[in-house]
C-alpha cells in the first residue's frame, strides 16, 4: 500500500526542492509508530493526510527563499505539534494505538493545517503566505482520568504575511504581527518568546486570512477567533476585520470613512434600523446606544460590498448565541451625507 503521509512525506518535502514532490510517498508496510500506523490505517485520517501533502506542495510553490524557509520551519513545528495534539499527555504516543477519539482529533488537526496552508497564494499581484504557531498542553485537572474528553489543551495561531522585498510588505507584516499580540498569547512565539499565559483547560484558535482581493491601497483581513473552555456547553467564536492602508502604513480609522458632527449617532441609527428590519424579534438590544461602540469600530466593518456597508455582530452582542453572527447592511447612498472626503478612495482602495 502506497500513501502520502505527513509523518514522513512532509519531512521529505521539507528537504527536497519544490519540484520533487513525487518523492513524498511512503510504504505503509514500514509504518513504525502509532502516529504512522494511524495515518495508514484510518480512512478519514488517510484522506486528510493526502489532502495536506498536496496542499503543502502547492503552498510552497513560487515562494522566495526566505518565505520558503519560514513555511518549512512552521511545518516542522506543526508536525511535532500534530504528534502531541491528540494524546492523553501532550507527548507523542509511544506504544499502542490511537482510540476513536484520537483518530478523529488527528483528522481535525490535519484538516485545520490544510486550511491554514490554503491561504498561501498569489492574488492581484501580491504573494501571501501563512505563518503559524501551535502549542498543546496537558490539562492537570484531567491527568488522572483515563476517560477524560479533554486531556490536553490545543492553542493555535495563524497569520498572513506578504512575500515581497518592498518596504510596504515589511510594514504590513509588522502590522499583522502587532495586531496578533492583541488577539493571542501565542503571538510572542512568532519571535521566539515562550508563551507563559496559555490556559491548559481551554482550546483557542486565531486565524487571520485575506477577506477580499487586495486593492492597491487597502488590504482587508478577516479575523476569526475561537475559544472553548473544557466542559462548557459550547465554544465562543468572534469575527472581526483588519483594514490596512498601504500608503499610510496603518490601520483604517473611522474618520477615514466618516466625518461631521455626531456622525456616530446618525450611522448607529441607520445600522439599528437595518438590524431591526432584517432580524426583528430575534434581537435583544434595547437602545441604539447599546450598539454604538460596535457600529463605529472599523473592526466591525466589512467593506467588500459595492452597495452596502456591512456591520458584523457576534453572538450575544445583539441576539442570543444560537442566532449566530447577524449582520446589518446599510446602503452607501444612505451613508453619503456622513462620508469623509476621500472615503470613496478608501472604500475602493485607490
Amino acid at each position: 500500500m502506497k500513501l502520502q503521509i505527513v509523518s514522513l512525506g512532509i519531512s521529505l518535502l521539507l528537504l527536497l526542492p519544490a519540484g520533487q514532490a513525487g518523492a513524498a510517498s511512503f510504504d505503509c508496510g514500514k509504518a513504525s509508530n502509532p502516529f504512522e500506523r494511524a495515518i495508514c490505517g484510518d480512512e478519514a485520517l488517510s484522506s486528510a493526510d493526502d489532502r495536506l501533502a498536496r496542499t503543502y506542495e502547492t503552498a510552497i510553490g513560487g515562494l522566495s527563499t526566505a518565505a520558503l524557509g519560514v513555511v518549512r520551519a512552521d511545518q516542522r513545528r506543526w508536525l511535532s505539534y500534530a504528534q502531541r495534539a491528540c494524546t492523553p499527555d501532550a507527548q507523542p504516543l509511544a506504544a499502542g494505538d490511537y482510540d476513536e477519539r484520537g483518530l478523529r482529533c488527528l483528522a481535525g488537526v490535519f484538516n485545520d493545517r490544510s486550511r491554514v496552508l490554503e491561504a498561501s497564494r498569489m492574488i492581484d499581484g501580491r504573494r501571501f503566505y501563512p505563518i503559524s504557531r501551535e502549542v498543546v498542553l496537558p490539562n492537570p485537572d484531567e491527568v488522572d482520568d483515563p476517560q477524560s474528553n479533554w486531556p490536553v489543551a490545543q492553542h493555535e495561531l495563524a497569520l498572513l504575511q506578504l512575500d515581497d522585498a518592498a518596504a510596504y510588505a515589511e510594514d504590513f507584516n509588522a502590522f499583522v504581527k502587532s495586531q496578533a499580540s492583541e488577539l493571542s498569547d501565542l503571538a510572542g512565539a512568532l519571535d521566539g518568546t515562550e508563551p507563559d499565559a496559555l490556559d491548559p483547560a481551554s482550546d483557542t484558535s486565531v486565524h487571520v486570512t485575506l477577506h477580499e482581493p487586495a486593492t492597491e491601497n487597502r488590504i482587508s483581513l478577516e479575523v476569526i477567533t475561537y475559544w472553548y473552555g473544557h466542559g462548557a456547553a459550547h465554544g465562543q467564536g468572534h469575527i472581526s476585520y483588519l483594514h490596512y492602508l498601504v500608503d499610510e502604513a496603518r490601520a483604517l480609522e473611522a474618520n477615514d470613512i466618516f466625518t461631521g458632527k455626531r456622525w456616530e449617532n446618525a450611522v448607529t441609527k441607520l445600522v439599528a434600523e437595518a438590524l431591526r428590519a432584517e432580524h426583528g424579534d430575534n434581537l435583544f438590544f434595547d437602545n441604539d446606544e447599546d450598539i454604538a461602540a460596535i457600529v463605529t469600530d472599523p473592526r466591525s466593518w466589512d467593506l467588500s460590498n459595492d452597495y452596502h456597508l456591512i456591520v458584523q455582530f457576534n453572538p450575544y452582542e445583539v441576539a442570543a448565541y444560537a442566532y449566530g453572527y447577524p449582520v446589518a447592511r446599510v446602503s452607501w447612498s444612505d451613508l453619503e451625507p456622513y462620508l469623509a472626503e476621500g472615503a470613496q478612495d478608501v472604500r475602493y482602495g485607490f
